[in-house]
């Protein structure tokens, strides 16, 4: 048990962890499951572990490097957090995703438009791999329309 929680602290003490992370990682090492359930509970108890906060924490870290809501989602499901901490997580956070799609967008490609739909639909996948929305891609970078392109950025030759 002291050898369990000892563990549990050193994995603690580098990063958050979601409590099923934690528990994955103590039984890969051998512990037995009963022992880290029980280890876990208490730690909960002594707000050692929270998925709320892991949740917070990840977050926030994946918005700085430029994550979608989508994204980030799949993550913490994979991580083991529970689809209500997840919800109320990526409500709380506050982020104008419209505004990061568009920042990712401008620092890969710059602020030019596509010139072909090919061009155009390289640029979504890449956001759409990002975690963005489809919605908010088209709502974004427009959808993709021959004539409002030779309109709207005549230096760029559509015919390319």
């Amino acid at each position: 048990v002291i050898r369990a929680r000892d563990t549990a602290f050193r994995l603690l003490t580098r990063r958050e962890h979601s409590r099923a992370e934690l528990h994955n990682k103590l039984t890969a090492r051998g512990y037995d499951r009963d022992i880290v359930d029980n280890l876990l509970a208490s730690l909960a108890a002594e707000d050692l572990v929270s998925d709320h906060r892991y949740a917070q924490a990840l977050v926030s870290h994946r918005v700085s490097t430029g994550y979608g809501p989508h994204r980030i989602m799949m993550e913490l499901k994979d991580k083991g957090v529970a689809p209500e901490i997840i919800d109320q997580t990526l409500l709380s956070a506050e982020v104008d995703w419209d505004e990061l799609l568009r920042v990712q967008h401008n620092r890969k490609f710059g602020v030019s438009k596509a010139g072909s739909f090919k061009e155009w639909a390289r640029r979504a996948q890449y956001l759409d791999r990002r975690g963005f929305s489809t919605d908010t891609i088209r709502r974004v970078m427009g959808s993709w329309d021959h004539a409002t392109l030779a309109r709207d950025d005549s230096d760029v030759d559509i015919n390319a």
